[in-house]
């Protein structure tokens, strides 16, 4: 199932498109809110693989060629998408690759690593995804 990026900026799913969401992930902790210069020479690109991975380096740059391209600042709609996407990869991986669900939560730690601890994941495992509305006929316990 693939996570619902409507609510995101066009550039975040612009991103997420051209090199995934772990990698825009880590582009927008780094440079989040900021304009980037990716000039096609090899310490640019070595520079911005340390970010993205050489293979979202090369894929940007393919891209936007020399032409300098905002990096969004939004932190808490990515964050949303990535709880969803965690939530549907445990679900992959428990569900129909049959993994318990330890070593599902180690494979996901390993595709967000470094910007995702293990408890983390299961802080996100332990809500549903969706806020479910409250009854109108359910009495307030206050």
């Amino acid at each position: 199932m693939q996570a619902d990026l409507s609510h995101l900026p066009a550039s975040a799913q612009k991103l997420i498109a051209l090199i995934g969401l772990p990698a825009t992930l880590r582009l927008v902790d780094v440079h989040g809110g900021c304009t980037v210069n990716l000039y096609n020479s090899e310490s640019s690109v070595e520079r911005m693989s340390e970010i993205v991975g050489r293979t979202g380096a090369e894929a940007l740059l393919k891209f936007y060629g020399n032409v300098p391209f905002t990096v969004p600042l939004c932190h808490v709609a990515l964050k949303v998408v990535r709880n969803a996407e965690v939530l549907s990869e445990f679900d992959r991986l428990t569900m129909k690759e049959g993994l318990s669900a330890r070593r599902a939560v180690t494979q996901i730690t390993r595709r967000f690593t470094p910007h995702i601890h293990e408890r983390t994941i299961w802080r996100i495992l332990k809500t549903t995804g969706e806020v479910q509305p409250v009854d109108p006929r359910q009495m307030s316990l206050i």
